[in-house]
């Protein structure tokens, strides 16, 4: 069998291999940076979505602390019970009137 004689590529090819090359590589780049789902832009978009939703989170189970606090408040804390009925229900004790003495508007 006869040797294949080693072509070598001429200054033009070389040139054009090179540019399609580095075509090839910043295509390739952009496309990690910006594909749909999985590209860097998607993961920094998720990862500050993952970040506040975790701020929510806690914000929530704070809340809920507090909830639960109210609500242990309400069932063993009758004086409690009874400001909040007053406060937020108007509801009064036997007997009780309420005297509204603000100024009437239009008179």
């Amino acid at each position: 069998m006869k040797k294949q004689p080693i072509k070598h590529l001429t200054p033009l090819q070389k040139v054009r291999l090179i540019r399609i090359t580095v075509l090839l590589a910043a295509l390739a780049l952009v496309w990690l940076v910006f594909a749909p789902g999985s590209g860097l832009w998607s993961l920094l978009r998720q990862h500050s979505r993952l970040v506040e939703l975790e701020r929510k989170a806690v914000q929530l189970e704070q809340d809920n602390k507090e909830l639960e606090k109210e609500i242990s408040r309400l069932k063993n804390d009758p004086s409690y019970l009874e400001e909040v009925a007053r406060r937020e229900h108007g509801l009064l004790k036997k007997n009780e009137y309420i005297y509204d003495f603000s100024q009437q508007k239009g008179k």
